[in-house]
Formats: C-alpha cells, structure tokens, sequence
C-alpha cells in the first residue's frame, strides 16, 4: 500500500471484454498514492499479468487488458515495471569523453583546446569563455534578454547557464536568445526531458519570430511515433535521421528532440548551439552525453523548483542535474558563472519578498506593475500576500476531509460576485473557478478535491509547475510530521513549496495542521527544511475560517 510503483487492495468488479481469450477485467482498488497509469504494464511475482487500459483515480477504479495466462486469476495487488531504456548512446558519448580525457587532459581554456571543451567547462565549473572583447555583465540600459542574447551569440566552445525563477521568462529569454541566434546564420537545437517541455519552447520561438523578424526560420520537432502533436508552425517528425537531414540542407535550423536524439553519433557537432531546456532537471551526465552535438551549450532552468526525477540509487554526486552542478552550495547561479534572471512578471511583492528570501539570496524582485494584482470585496483575504488557515485533525496521511471542506468553503466564498481580482490599474473583474489553482501534496488528496470540487484546477505541485494564477491554495493534507507517508523530506520539501507558493500572482492561502509546524528535528537538514514552513507562518496573516462568521452572499454558487 505504500509503495507508489504498486497497486493495492484490488478487488475484481466485472469483465469489461473478452477477445481471444484475453479478457480486461475491472477491479476497484483501495484510495492510495500511485504511479499506475494507463499504458503501464502490470506485473505479479516477476509475471506480467497484463496492461493497464484505463484508471478512474476518482472512483479509484482500473481496467488491466490481461495476458491469456492470467485470464482467470484475481491478485489483490499488482506492481509496475519500467523496462530500462536503451542508453548505449548516452554511454558510448560519456565513454568517448573518457578515453579523450585519458589521452589528452581534463582542463580547459585558451591553452587547453581540443574536443568536448563545453563539457570539460561544466564539469569544472568554468565561468562562460566569450569571445575576445565581450562580457557577462549586464551593459547600461541592457535588457536581460538582451543581454542572454548578446552572450550567447559570444559563446566560444564553453557553456551559459540562465537561472529563471518563477515568472521571470525564463522560456522567453530562451525563445529570443535563439532567434538572434538564427539572424546570425546559426544552427539550433533543443533538448529537455519531454516532447512538451520541447515543444513548448519551439512554440515559444514561433512566437518570438513575430517581433524578431529572423529570417528564414524553419523549425522540426523530432516525436515519438505515440505522440498526439499537433505540427502548426513546427515541422514534425517520427525519423531519427530527418533532422540531421533537413540541418545539413537547410531545411531546418531549430530542431528539438530528446536527448535520445542528439546523443546519436552522427550527430556529433549538427549544431552551434544546443539549447537544454528545464536543465534544472536534466542528470549532469545526460547534459555531457548530449553536449557532443554543439560546440556551445546554453542550460535554462532554476535547481530551486522541482528536483530531478530520480529511480533507483545512484553513487553520490550522480543524483544532481547539470545546473545543481553549477551553482554548488549556491541558491543563485553566480554572477561570474552565468545569469540570473532578476525579476518575476508573476509575483505580488508581498509573495516575492517571501520567495526571495527563502529561495534565491534575496535577488529576485518584483516587477512595479504586480503590486497592482490584489483582492477586494473579500471579508477574510483581501489584498494580496500570505494566509494560514488551520485546521486541526488527528491522523490524518495522504487524504484529509476536514480540510476540504474547509477548502470548499473558502473556494465558494472567493466566486461570490461582491469579490474582485484587481489585476491592473483600473482592471478589475470576478474572480472565476479557472483563477484558483488548488495543490496537494499527494494524488489521494486530489482525488477527494477533484470530487468536491470537479470545476476547479487541482492537481499536485508536479502538475502546476509553469502555471500561475490569481489565487493558490496549497492543502498540507498531513496531520502531524510524523504521519508524513514519505517523511519530512517530501512534505516540506523547499522545493514543492516553491513551486506551490510560486504559482500565485496576489493571494497564497496556506491550508494544514499546526502541528505541522512543530517538528521535533533530528538533524540540521530537517531544521532547514522546517524553518521555510516555520518563516512562511510568520509572514501570512492567519485566518481560522471555521470560527469567522460566514459572509452573506449576493448569490450562492454550487460546488
């Protein structure tokens, strides 16, 4: 039951279908935290029993297409099994690096010339080498964008990196940067750990086009063969050998793909610049493999929003991603190593000053129009900034009712016609079920949420992430720390908590337990990681929304 790549208290329902002998049968399962999705294959004691064709995570029910053999029998749990990718590329690239290494030297710089220097750069934390006469900082009256640009395009076989906290544009600087490259006669690619993640910047790019005027853009997207990708602006392609096709005969010259793709040899050196989107997320060693491709190698990202995905164990140091690489012990990419994008087009300067502090050494600013975003009309959360609302409960894991029905009654009262969303000088408007943003930690806690409140965005910080709106309430869920299901390393996580609090543009609202912020730490990390919750409660103005009087509504809105 605790294990997320398992399916427990399975209970057979009916038989849905029966061709050939190989049924898919529907079982109920208990409420639980799981990674079991449709298209997965399911296996009991090494067996496969079937693929999964459907999950209700509401009605907590799931259809398994099983294998003949299983046909008749009824486990009361199940497992997922990801079979192991092939990444003899990715290793044959590290294993080239190696012997190179071996036979010539790690250093680099203008007396240490030679293959791999972009990843000899990265792995030994080499500030940018520019081209003679250029410099990373900001010139008098430089735009950051202009500035990413100006040093991309002075990139001398060395690697850039961009650190775009929430709402700073990150995307956009990228999208741009990329469209003087093209002016300049330059070949592109973008890699990141998904098809979206890398659709989302061409598009970005498509966009950027339109005021940047690059002449002669031509975009390719290599997908899978699965993949329901509209092509719009972006060529499309389920060919390995396309791409490198159409940038050899100028058919192309920004083309994104996995780092399946471009760790392939024969694409060794297919572009100028190699664009690594969400590098706060990519392993060091799969931006090293894919950096063979590009004489230049720009990463975009932030380390402090959510952390690389990680399965099975690793040696120390592996589990890093190649910005996490960079910065070290640092919050903030150093001036000297690459560039922070210093503010948010998101945040209220109430939450900014929050995320800044805690998150990025205080050098994040909000921009002067965001103070404009506030709340009116609203007897407990007017204006903008931080709230805590407590809600006491007892043993409560994954799952907690009393917090959703709290939750439902502060969604009801925000979607009362007397509240308004000020979201400029003079703009105001209702606030709507699409401006409240509802985050939990786990997957059982948005299954119950969904179900109360079916019109409203809900999901876990995972979901969310790169999305804002007016209003964020994140619901704690958990009773006390120590009936976290995964330990404090989870549930207060600095990074989830960034993420979540980030999504806001005027009003976070903090729902959870107050013995949540009353843990008995054991070491240095867990106080670290309690003082963010800790430094988040004396900030927020503390609301408790069962003992308020209930507002009298103009009209009552169903959830």
């Amino acid at each position: 039951m605790e294990e997320r790549a398992g399916l427990a208290g399975l209970r057979f329902m009916k038989r849905i279908s029966a061709e050939r002998g190989i049924p898919i049968d529907r079982y109920a399962f208990e409420k639980q935290e799981t990674e079991v999705r449709a298209g997965k294959e399911l296996y009991r004691e090494n067996q496969k029993f079937g693929e999964v064709v459907a999950v209700d995570v509401l009605k907590r029910t799931i259809d398994i297409k099983k294998t003949r053999k299983a046909a008749e029998t009824h486990p009361p749990a199940l497992y997922v099994w990801d079979r192991p990718m092939n990444v003899n590329n990715h290793a044959d690239s590290l294993l080239e690096l190696g012997e190179w290494v071996r036979d010539n030297r790690l250093s680099t710089g203008i007396d240490a010339p030679g293959q791999f220097r972009s990843a000899r750069d990265l792995l030994l934390r080499k500030p940018p080498r520019l081209l003679r006469g250029e410099t990373l900082a900001g010139k008098l009256g430089e735009e950051p964008k202009d500035t990413a640009s100006r040093i991309a395009c002075a990139l001398d076989e060395s690697v850039f990196a961009i650190q775009g906290p929430p709402g700073a544009g990150k995307t956009y600087t990228g999208a741009r940067m990329i469209c003087e490259l093209v002016k300049r006669g330059k070949k592109i690619g973008i890699t990141a750990l998904s098809h979206k993640v890398i659709r989302k910047l061409l598009d970005e790019v498509v966009d950027a086009a339109e005021e940047e005027k690059p002449q002669g853009l031509r975009c390719l997207q290599r997908i899978k063969d699965e993949d329901p990708c509209d092509d719009g602006d972006v060529a499309i392609t389920t060919d390995n050998d396309a791409p490198l096709s159409a940038l050899i005969s100028g058919a192309a010259n920004v083309v994104g793909g996995t780092s399946w793709l471009w760790t392939r040899p024969e694409y060794s050196d297919a572009v100028d610049v190699l664009f690594i989107d969400e590098a706060g997320q990519m392993a060091l060693a799969d931006v090293v493999a894919v950096s063979r491709a590009a004489k230049n190698v720009v990463l975009i990202g932030d380390p402090q929003q959510l952390d690389r995905p990680l399965k099975g164990s690793h040696p120390p140091g592996a589990e890093s991603s190649a910005l996490q690489h960079l910065l070290g012990d640092h919050q903030t990419i150093p001036d000297s190593m690459g560039l922070l994008l210093p503010e948010t087009w998101r945040l209220h300067p109430s939450i900014c000053t929050f995320t800044s502090d805690l998150f990025y050494e205080g050098r994040l600013n909000a921009r002067v129009f965001n103070r404009n975003r506030e709340i009116s009309g609203h007897p407990w959360f007017n204006g903008a900034g931080l709230w805590f609302v407590p809600v006491d409960h007892q043993a409560n894991r994954n799952s907690s009712a009393e917090e959703i029905e709290v939750i439902a009654r502060i969604v009801e009262s925000l979607l009362r016609p007397e509240v308004k969303w000020s979201y400029g000088k003079g703009n105001e408007r209702r606030l709507t079920a699409e401006d409240i943003l509802i985050v939990a930690p786990f997957n059982a806690q948005v299954a119950d949420l969904t179900a109360r409140m079916p019109g409203v965005p809900i999901g876990t910080v995972d979901k969310f992430q790169g999305q804002e709106a007016p209003v964020v309430i994140y619901s704690l869920t958990t009773s006390s720390p120590e009936d976290a299901p995964r330990g404090m390393e989870f549930l207060y996580s600095l990074n989830r908590l960034n993420v979540a609090t980030s999504r806001a543009m005027s009003n976070v609202i903090l729902v959870g337990s107050p013995r949540l912020f009353e843990p008995e730490c054991r070491n240095p990390r867990q106080m670290k990681l309690a003082n963010a919750l800790c430094r988040y409660l004396e900030l927020a103005n503390v609301v408790d929304v069962t003992k308020v009087a209930e507002p009298q509504p103009q009209l009552k809105l169903p959830l």
